[in-house]
């Protein structure tokens, strides 16, 4: 997406806190922590596991309004780290033999795209060659008009269309999250069953994830981080006073390729039976893993840091900036989450600090 694509992969791209373990908040990463929100940004949280250690902090608000605070625990719009998810379910329906890589999308969804050479791993791994809908200009001024607006995959495919090629199929890496709103069609094709009931089929129950669910709708049920959007003029961010409360908005447009809600619990607990060979075969796995020199593999990301590559995903998504990051193995595990987006320049060297701080260690 034009607006969340950029901080996505940027990394190839008043105290309220809780912690657990031996961790206190003198603790270096609980200060960087705080750091985002004095920053300007109305909270954030961070959850390190790295084995039988734990540590989950958060500070400042979860909703302005209210001046509720944000705890460790709170849900939150999880944005494009929902693509992880729907490439393992499509990756489990090619264990099943009920799906080929090589599969071409036009043998499942005749007539949807003009180039009837697009296959799954074309998909999965962004070379397609499709364009992302999300930097259709129009389009963006129209989810601002209209916050509420259920948008269907068709139309978000349109929208990508009428933009033309991003390139050659297979060719080169175009992160777009249209080839996932196309994945999500496909996966609803092959099993008869909508994205979400196979979501939850086969990740969410088997795992216990129970803080998470697949919310495309406006209302996120229950205790939740309220996503904020800052005006900008001139490229400068303005203050929170004047930010859009986003949480009412409709994240339909974002559907497969963003419109998970989670917890940072559970998205460790899913990033580590991914990496730790829960979830797939052997074979599978390694095509998830972006290859060595690469920032994308099959649904999961590649990103440097000052102690090594990080494998994961980030997002963004209706004031919420996320990200769930590993170390190769799931050993140590890093969630993080501020909501407010666009960042300023501040906010967001201190996110990243923030991230780079827990994963190093």
């Amino acid at each position: 997406m034009r607006r969340t694509a950029g901080w996505t992969l940027s990394f190839l791209m008043l105290t309220c806190s809780a912690a657990a373990g031996t961790a206190t908040s003198a603790d270096p990463l609980g200060a960087e922590v705080r750091a985002v929100v004095t920053a300007g940004s109305p909270g954030a949280l961070v959850l390190v596991q790295d084995g039988s250690s734990r540590f989950a902090e958060a500070n400042g608000l979860a909703e302005l309004g209210s001046r509720m605070r944000l705890r460790p625990g709170d849900r939150f719009r999880a944005g494009s780290i929902t693509k992880t998810f729907v490439a393992v379910v499509a990756l489990l329906l090619v264990r099943d033999g009920r799906l080929r890589l090589d599969d071409t999308v036009e043998r499942w969804l005749p007539g949807l795209l003009p180039d009837d050479h697009v296959t799954i791993r074309d998909l999965l791994g962004h070379t397609s060659g499709l364009s992302d809908y999300a930097a259709d200009e129009e389009f963006l001024r129209r989810t601002a008009r209209e916050p509420r607006h259920r948008w269907t995959p068709r139309e978000l495919v349109r929208t990508a269309l009428r933009l033309g090629p991003a390139g050659p199929r297979g060719e080169r890496f175009a992160y777009a999250s249209t080839n996932y709103i196309v994945l999500g069609r496909v996966i609803e094709r092959v099993t008869g069953r909508p994205i979400r009931a196979e979501l939850r089929r086969r990740i969410f129950d088997p795992l216990a994830l129970r803080g998470t669910t697949f919310t495309p709708g406006a209302l996120v049920r229950g205790r939740h981080a309220h996503g904020y959007a800052p005006s900008v003029h001139d490229g400068i961010v303005g203050s929170l006073a004047t930010a859009r409360d986003r949480s009412e908005a409709s994240a339909s447009w974002a559907w497969a390729a963003g419109a998970i809600v989670s917890t940072a619990s559970d998205l460790s607990r899913f990033l580590g039976a991914l990496l730790g060979g829960r979830l797939l075969p052997p074979r599978l796995l390694a095509q998830m893993r972006p290859a060595p020199g690469t920032r994308y593999g099959l649904g999961l990301a590649a990103f440097s840091t000052p102690c090594g590559t990080a494998i994961g995903h980030t997002g963004n998504l209706l004031g919420t900036v996320s990200a769930a990051w590993s170390s190769p193995e799931g050993r140590r595990r890093v969630v993080a989450m501020t909501n407010s987006y666009p960042l300023s320049p501040t906010a967001d060297t201190a996110f990243r600090r923030l991230l780079e701080t827990a994963f190093c260690g």
